[in-house]
């Protein structure tokens, strides 16, 4: 009981991680708020007035996608919303799960901060050209680049994050095992039914 209250205490600090993540993803829901918002008056003027708002397209396509998207990425990597092939894990013990979990951790580690590390620079470019959407010059794109980066940014704390508690944590359950549960099928009954059907 010790030793877990310590190794709890030990990575209480992750919690700030995981904190920083869902401030990101609140922001995350503000830009698909913000492009909900865009596109209704967009479609309102288009259809009702005949007058689209300006820059609709440029806005969704610069700004509000690669925000909604980016920012939210370590949060669905906290709640276990990324994809997996639960199919091939399910079978396997623990144990194994355990060690897909951290492989699958560390690859995610080592091809985020390669994303992160190639995206700083065309972020550092594109703030020195000042660049801006060619069909709307008052849309800086250069800012939603950067929105990107810190997206990338967390998802790379929260891989960390994750991976030290799937190395650290004493008994090891899988994000999706509740899911998994909730998927299990007995196929028995699906004799039942065939014999019913005759």
């Amino acid at each position: 009981m010790v030793s877990d209250r310590r190794s709890i205490e030990r990575l209480a600090w992750l919690k700030w991680i995981d904190r920083i993540s869902t401030a990101t993803a609140a922001l995350a829901g503000i830009a698909t708020l913000g492009m909900m918002i865009n596109v209704i008056i967009d479609v309102i003027g288009r259809y009702a007035f005949k007058q689209p708002l300006p820059g609709t397209l440029d806005l969704v396509t610069f700004a509000w996608m690669p925000s909604l998207v980016s920012l939210g990425l370590g949060f669905a990597l906290l709640r276990g919303e990324m994809v997996r092939v639960s199919l091939l894990t399910a079978p396997t013990s623990p144990r194994t799960q355990r060690i897909i979990e951290i492989l699958g951790m560390t690859l995610m580690l080592f091809t985020v901060g390669f994303l992160l590390w190639f995206g700083v620079e065309k972020a550092i470019d594109s703030t020195d050209l000042e660049e801006s959407a060619v069909g709307t010059p008052w849309l800086p794109v250069w800012v939603f680049r950067w929105a990107v980066m810190v997206g990338l940014a967390v998802l790379l704390l929260q891989s960390a994050a994750q991976l030290l508690r799937a190395a650290t944590v004493k008994v090891f359950v899988p994000d999706d095992a509740d899911e998994l549960e909730a998927e299990a099928f007995d196929f028995n009954e699906l004799d039942d039914v065939k014999v019913g059907t005759r």
